[in-house]
């Protein structure tokens, strides 16, 4: 899984490079007829071929195509994308940074062979997207004694086994003799007096030390969200047993929880498969319902739509949100001093100089000078996007 200090590393390196740099984008779905037998790669040479800067010969005497070519060699993605940023380095050597990712990325360009693919400025708006605005989601799952806590982060799941490291053998078989009494109380004695008489027999033991466990138990939970800068929650296992412990959450952890989740089929060791198809249901219903928000918004006058209108309002600071659909590609035009408009007619009004471009290539600067963020809207949401509000739209600041 990609941590917090892979992304930091990668984008500290990939932005000092001074030499323009080869950005591909693949759909290496390995589910796809398509790719079987790494078609992927035949298609990535044929996209290649195009672009003459790739036959600069190497130290080693080869050509920058070739030797990236032999490096697609070592790689067999199992993963739905493949992104690769390639350069040349100042010994004359090809250097690359890879990713094997298991998601769609957006505003790409997969039209030519399923291979997106630029030369000179690094593409990164769909591998910054994935990273900084993808959420990072816990599962605290819960069975009898067994306590896990998992990481779900761009369709991988990793389990974070130091979370609970610190609890000791005795106090695990407390916690059991916890769960025994609850279980003896609810289930084991049906006559009402015989439940307040086995209630205040343990009465004193739950004051003593099972509270001050929970507690201890809940800020480790809390340790691990913050280590991870996890933004969202779910919680998975027996019923009550999630309602008990969620009493001992802070406020804070309380707020990102986003659902409750029964649990597992094999809830002594669950797979990592089925962890993300139980969550997955949850993601994207929250998902869809903070996109669907922000689209009301618009609806309700609280942004504007259509390319003109929005790239008027990006470039003064006003919008806070920008809504753009996942297959992102418009036409823009940009004039000599930096100003994108909306129309061939818009930029010769203005300046009488400006050049045709693709949006995508420039958006993330654009939004990245006022502190706007990009939202990609897929679905029910990007088809409201197209048909009502000219395929772009913001969130405005005032």
């Amino acid at each position: 899984m990609i941590n917090l200090e892979n992304i930091k590393a990668f984008k500290e390196r990939i932005e000092s490079v001074g030499v323009p740099i080869l950005s591909v984008y693949c759909d290496t779905d390995p589910s796809k007829d398509e790719n079987k037998g790494m078609a992927w790669m035949i298609r990535i040479k044929n996209a290649l071929k195009e672009y003459k800067e790739l036959e600069k010969k190497l130290k080693n005497r080869r050509s920058f195509l070739d030797e990236f070519m032999l490096s697609l060699q070592k790689v067999h993605p199992q993963t739905r994308t493949l992104v690769i940023f390639a350069w040349v380095n100042e010994k004359n050597e090809m250097q690359s940074e890879t990713f094997e990712l298991q998601i769609d990325l957006p505003a790409i360009d997969l039209t030519l062979g399923r291979i997106d693919v630029h030369y000179g400025k690094p593409y990164l708006l769909p591998i910054y997207y994935a990273f900084d605005e993808y959420e990072r989601i816990g599962v605290l799952h819960i069975y009898g004694t067994k306590w896990r806590f998992y990481e779900v982060f761009l369709n991988e799941v990793e389990e974070i086994t130091d979370t609970f490291a610190t609890i000791t053998t005795d106090e695990w078989k407390e916690i059991q003799e916890h769960l025994n009494a609850i279980d003896q109380t609810l289930y084991g004695e049906r006559n009402v007096q015989a439940r307040i008489k086995f209630k205040d027999k343990f009465k004193s033991k739950y004051e003593n030390w099972s509270h001050k466990l929970y507690n201890k138990l809940a800020k480790m939970i809390e340790k691990s969200i913050q280590t991870l800068d996890i933004n969202r929650l779910i919680l998975m296992g027996t019923e009550w047993q999630l309602n008990f412990f969620e009493n001992y959450l802070s406020h804070n952890i309380k707020n990102i929880i986003i659902g409750h989740l029964p649990n597992p089929t094999n809830a002594e060791n669950p797979s990592k498969k089925e962890i993300l198809e139980r969550v997955s249901t949850v993601i994207e219903k929250t998902e869809y319902e903070e996109e669907k928000m922000l689209l009301d918004l618009v609806y309700q006058g609280n942004g504007i739509s259509g390319l003109s209108e929005v790239l008027k309002a990006l470039q003064i600071g006003r919008v806070q949100v920008l809504l753009l659909p996942w297959d992102f590609n418009a036409i823009a035009y940009m004039c000599s001093n930096g100003l994108i408009l909306a129309t061939k007619e818009e930029a010769d009004q203005y300046c009488g100089d400006a050049n045709e471009i693709y949006l995508r290539d420039y958006i993330e600067d654009l939004t990245n000078e006022y502190s706007t963020r990009i939202e990609f809207v897929k679905g029910e949401i990007k088809d409201k996007l197209y048909t009502d509000l000219g395929g772009i739209a913001g969130v405005t600041r005032w």
